[in-house]
């Protein structure tokens, strides 16, 4: 008998502080708190807790989030 193994996905989110205008929707719509504001631009704190979810993609007005699944 072979070991099981259990598939999970694993998503990876990047912010553009570039692009990101301070608006802080992500941080308020973000239903596992990924984000926080530091200074006037939000910032991905806790990468690990993203669910992959796309809410953050979806309220970003300046398209600096992108979420990509592994």
């Amino acid at each position: 008998m072979g070991k099981k193994y259990k598939t999970f996905e694993v998503y990876l989110i990047h912010l553009d502080p570039h692009k990101c205008t301070g608006c802080q929707e992500c941080v308020h719509f973000c239903p596992v708190d990924v984000f926080d504001m530091v200074g006037r631009k939000a910032l991905v704190e806790r990468p690990q807790n993203c669910l992959g979810c796309g809410t953050c993609v979806a309220v970003c007005r300046s398209e600096a989030i992108i979420l990509t699944e592994i």
